[in-house]
């Protein structure tokens, strides 16, 4: 399918973008999105003998989790086996979880810090 199309003598890494725009723009189920994109990028590899480009090989791993990535459940978490997230969920994730400042005297093992037991002597207690 891709035989000769990224030869080392012309632009085989605009080709190789171009193959992979045409790629995603198709609706696949996701066993075939990874026979796809594992055909592609052996096609690529075996012509040109180099490793394609990042920003390509993050759009093709984008569009072979595109099931997952497109899921706006926010329960996602606890409904799915092995649960990732978007990074729009992450950034949420991570704005509600800061840690406060006021906790930050509680130990590891959660016990709170122990108090000082003095009595404290002001002018009042002693009438």
């Amino acid at each position: 399918m891709y035989e000769g199309k990224f030869d080392k003598g012309g632009a085989y890494k605009t080709a190789f973008n171009d193959a992979v725009l045409d790629l995603i723009s198709k609706d696949m189920p996701l066993p075939w999105r990874i026979k796809a994109v594992d055909d592609l990028c052996e096609a690529y590899i075996t012509q040109t003998g180099e490793l394609p480009e990042t920003k390509a090989l993050n759009m093709l791993a984008n569009y072979i989790l595109k099931d997952d990535l497109g899921d706006k459940c926010p329960d996602k978490l606890t409904n799915t086996e092995y649960p990732f997230l978007s990074e729009g969920q992450a950034k949420v994730r991570q704005r509600r979880e800061l840690p406060r400042p006021d906790l930050s005297y509680y130990s590891y093992c959660k016990t709170f810090p122990k108090k000082d037991k003095r009595r404290r002597h002001n002018r009042c207690s002693n009438l």
